[in-house]
């Protein structure tokens, strides 16, 4: 089967997280055709293969997972559109026939191939397969990039439920007091004033995702809550960052308030004169392109591993990262099949790096 075929019928099985149960069969289908050893799928529904022995020992690993919402899934040309096909199947594919290229054109090593769910939600996946599997000399992890650049770094994230409780009145009387709904607005203002226009990788970004409040159309609100998801570079603590919010809260909800963080992931920048970079760099290179280290205001699984297990670890991918998340999921089959090429070419070259120590 050709890779933009395979790719279609990716896209063709909707995966939201905790729903990967079809994909992951279609993607363990794939790696039994494929040769790859004994793939397997876990309680999680990660699809797992562990291939050769010896070094370097490389952890690759993509997510099966999307965010919600049906996209159309067309193809146009050389442009695929569909759920998942920036974020993230295109680069979870390119990783999977990428290594298998390396095995056919003569990589030495070991290589541990992953599928792994809930990277959109909570991680289960990478947390999963981190507690069976260790030891490897690298990571490599599939998001959008694009060919030609190597993700290098990703900002941390703090996910923030705040809740604010105020007395109720009728709606004609809103003058009395000031409801749930306008103090969380309140702080919302200033944070957005703080943080959510800042584009630099280390500044501090917000974002509001989700906000409910009221309960009758003409009574004020006794409850609300927001969640505001923050991502900070790893110059800036966590504790520093909360400590700044929990201020604001406080001079602003003044009281009958609480928050929770409901998740947490720290910074990680990669070690960019690594053995790992420079083969990226070099397989780059090798196809016709100039390579770009770039760091995302995001964060990912590559977070996740890279700061447990402190190994050298990138992230890689064909795709726009901009078109992420959105409703125009577009992918371009070049950039597809270059980063194919890419990823084989740089585990090729670890892979004698290794031979010539």
């Amino acid at each position: 089967m050709k890779p933009e075929d395979m790719l279609l019928e990716m896209l063709n099985i909707y995966s939201p997280s905790g729903n990967e149960g079809e994909i992951a069969k279609l993607i363990r289908e794939y790696m039994i055709e494929l040769d790859f050893q004994d793939p397997v799928i876990d309680e999680q529904f990660n699809v797992i293969s562990v291939n050769g022995n010896g070094t370097p020992s490389v952890f690759i690993c993509g997510h099966e997972d999307t965010v919600p919402g049906i996209l159309p899934v067309r193809i146009e040309g050389n442009l695929v559109y569909g759920r998942g096909a920036v974020d993230a199947k295109s680069s979870l594919l390119a990783l999977i026939l990428g290594a298998r290229k390396a095995i056919d054109e003569g990589f030495k090593g070991k290589l541990l191939i992953s599928a792994a769910s809930g990277e959109e939600s909570d991680s289960k996946g990478i947390n999963s397969i981190m507690k069976e599997y260790n030891g490897y000399n690298y990571a490599i992890f599939g998001e959008p990039g694009g060919a030609m650049n190597i993700t290098a770094g990703y900002k941390g994230r703090i996910l923030l439920k705040i809740d604010k409780r105020t007395e109720t009145h009728h709606a004609s009387s809103a003058w009395m007091e000031t409801n749930a709904i306008d103090s969380l607005m309140d702080l919302w203002y200033s944070i957005r004033t703080k943080y959510g226009n800042n584009r630099d990788f280390n500044s501090v970004t917000a974002g509001i995702t989700k906000f409910a409040g009221g309960e009758y159309d003409n009574m004020t609100p006794e409850h609300a809550s927001m969640y505001i998801d923050i991502r900070y570079p790893k110059a800036l603590s966590e504790d520093d960052l909360i400590a700044e919010i929990k201020s604001d809260m406080a001079n602003i909800l003044v009281n009958n308030y609480s928050y929770i963080i409901e998740n947490r992931t720290e910074p990680y920048i990669s070690d960019i004169k690594s053995p790992l970079v420079k083969s990226f760099k070099e397989a780059i290179i090798k196809n016709n392109m100039s390579p770009k280290l770039i760091f995302k205001s995001g964060s990912g699984d590559m977070n996740t591993l890279g700061n447990l297990w402190h190994i050298p670890a990138v992230t890689y991918g064909p795709g726009d990262t901009r078109l992420s998340h959105t409703q125009n999921e577009v992918i371009d089959l070049n950039d597809f099949h270059r980063s194919i090429n890419v990823v084989a070419d740089s585990l090729k070259i670890l892979s004698a790096q290794n031979s010539n120590k």
